[in-house]
């Protein structure tokens, strides 16, 4: 039979056995919710340090939209009404406020940049007229400037596309001078055309 002593460390020991296990399981817990608490904490902080650069760079730089300032650019297009020289425009798409036609000339009423497309065909006048070999210069001038000049293409009887970006202010005007003019022009569209792009200053 055991003694008294004996019962006594018997207690003690599942007492102390009792009392660790409650403070590891205590433990335990508090480890792990603690670490959940870190870890949120830290990706919280994380985040939060992420919208402040995002802010900073925003403030810093602005969108491109506002960077840019583009404006915006109107598309004209004039053809040739009549075969005589010379050259008398007709607008395919008319805009008044910006380049307006007036017989051979094209008056500019809007300052800005423009970009000039022009191609120039001629033909005989009569189907009897022979063709000659003279070479024929075609400028184009903006008030009393020449812009653009080329010549006609003995075997096609065209200038081909001439083209420049040229900035002009509002008042001036555009004309297409022939040289020699003796010949007629050919007025599709195709074969004959000045194509303006034009745009507004920022």
């Amino acid at each position: 039979m055991p003694q008294p002593n004996q019962h006594s460390l018997v207690y003690i020991l599942l007492l102390w056995t009792t009392i660790i296990s409650i403070f590891q399981v205590v433990f335990t817990i508090l480890f792990f919710t603690a670490g959940r608490n870190g870890l949120s904490q830290n990706s919280s902080a994380v985040e939060q340090e992420h919208i402040m650069k995002s802010q900073q760079h925003s403030t810093l730089s602005p969108p491109s939209k506002d960077r840019l300032h583009l404006p915006r650019g109107k598309m004209l297009t004039f053809t040739a009404k009549g075969a005589k020289i010379p050259i008398v425009w007709g607008s395919k798409n008319p805009n008044p406020g910006v380049v307006s036609a007036t017989g051979s000339r094209l008056s500019i009423k809007e300052d800005g940049y423009f970009l000039l497309n022009l191609k120039v065909t001629l033909i005989p006048c009569q189907e009897t007229q022979e063709s000659d070999n003279l070479d024929h210069t075609v400028s184009l001038k903006w008030t009393n400037k020449v812009i653009l000049e080329g010549w006609i293409n003995t075997k096609t009887n065209s200038t081909g596309v001439l083209s420049k970006i040229e900035e002009m202010p509002a008042g001036g005007t555009l004309m297409v001078n022939i040289s020699p003019a003796d010949k007629c022009i050919n007025t599709t569209e195709s074969a004959t055309h000045l194509d303006i792009i034009y745009m507004a200053r920022p």
